[in-house]
């Protein structure tokens, strides 16, 4: 593995602005956001779009929508818009990104990644249903396997290619590579914990041009809650160490990718099947990956899963620029 280029400057203070920016972008633009979304239902009650299968489907979806919903939305567009000068502004090349080739053993790291997380995931859910913490729903979709196979594609490749993909190659090139992996999972599970606490709402009648940073107060205070910092970031923190150790020691995103898929796939297959019943925080949380028992369960995956992975570490951190 070459050593990082000390000449450049750091990469980590640009990113923690361009993350800075996304989320007082997302603060300013939820209110309108969300003002036009209520003006939109308003206009197709009475418009003749609104009569047909689409616009019944849009009223209906703007109808659930809460202001967090708008805030998650509008963050995304600004993570869009403000992605583009941040990769000129990092000199964006194709030396920072890992290899794809060979394509079979590629596939093969995928498969292995994604079976080993996907199982453990469920069997920690199995062990849940029989103690009690989990009650299957009444009528269980065993077959809906839709939903979780298309997040866990989607959000596995696209998180993959951004956060051990481009983030870490941005940071292995100015840092050691503990150093670069250490703050490229840092910045991932700070990513994954910036959420409003679950089930807190702002009512419709109560937003305003600052409600926005008012989530934003929302989401620092979880910061605040020990039980929830051990039961929920501890577990991010750990997922996402995993899947940069994947990612660095076979030099590709393969593994990482199937992985992170597994662990979408599971969390989304096993609640669409259950409902949380008991509040066991720090140990067990309304979700698979939320506790301290995810948690030695992710450790676990990654354990064995680096085990039969090849090491290519000539590969894991991408060439030093001059």
């Amino acid at each position: 593995m070459q050593a990082a280029n000390p000449s450049r400057p750091s990469a980590l203070p640009k990113l923690l602005l361009y993350l800075a920016a996304v989320m007082l972008g997302g603060a300013l633009l939820a209110p309108p956001l969300f003002h036009l979304g209520k003006g939109t239902h308003e206009w197709l009650s009475t418009a003749a779009l609104g009569q047909t299968g689409l616009g019944t489907w849009l009223m209906k979806e703007i109808e659930r929508a809460h202001f967090t919903r708008y805030f998650n939305r509008a963050v995304l567009v600004c993570a869009l818009l403000f992605i583009v000068p941040f990769l000129r502004w990092v000199r964006l090349d194709r030396s920072l990104l890992p290899v794809w080739r060979p394509l079979a053993q590629g596939l093969r790291q995928w498969a292995l990644g994604f079976l080993i997380a996907a199982g453990l995931l469920l069997a920690l859910g199995l062990v849940f249903l029989k103690m009690g913490a989990y009650q299957l729903r009444p009528e269980p979709g065993w077959l809906k396997f839709s939903e979780p196979i298309s997040a866990a594609l989607g959000a596995g490749i696209i998180e993959e290619f951004f956060f051990r993909g481009l983030l870490l190659g941005l940071l292995l090139r100015t840092m050691r590579p503990q150093t670069a992996l250490l703050w490229g999972t840092f910045v991932f599970a700070i990513v994954h914990f910036l959420k409003p606490p679950e089930g807190w709402q702002i009512p419709d009648a109560q937003v305003t041009w600052s409600s926005g940073f008012v989530v934003l107060q929302q989401i620092s205070s979880s910061f605040g809650d020990v039980d929830f910092l051990l039961a929920e970031f501890a577990t991010l923190f750990a997922v996402g160490w995993v899947l940069a150790q994947a990612r660095m020691q076979t030099g590709a995103l393969w593994a990482s990718i199937g992985l992170h898929g597994g662990w979408i796939f599971g969390l989304k297959y096993f609640s669409g099947l259950t409902h949380h019943q008991l509040g066991w925080l720090p140990w067990i949380g309304a979700n698979l990956k939320i506790g301290l028992m995810p948690l030695f369960v992710v450790l676990l995956t990654g354990w064995l899963t680096l085990r039969f992975l090849p090491t290519n570490r000539l590969q894991a951190a991408p060439p030093v620029g001059t």
